[in-house]
């Protein structure tokens, strides 16, 4: 299993979100301030759901290889 850093999971959803708001769409912003309530595996899940590929932010697996 591989290991996500989180931080900059989060880092890029919270970009993701701000160039939508800043586009005009607005409802963003609420999806802007769940993105840091959000744990680590709530984040990954939220990230597969908008079709991130969660592969950019991997730092290594449990085997250490």
């Amino acid at each position: 299993m591989a290991t996500i850093d989180v931080d900059a999971l989060r880092g890029y959803l919270r970009d993701y979100y701000g160039t939508a708001m800043m586009g005009g769409l607005w409802p963003a912003a609420a999806d802007l301030g769940e993105v840091d309530a959000l744990d680590g595996y709530e984040l990954c899940e939220l990230a597969e759901a908008l079709g991130v590929d969660l592969r950019q932010f991997v730092v290594g697996d449990r085997e250490g290889s």
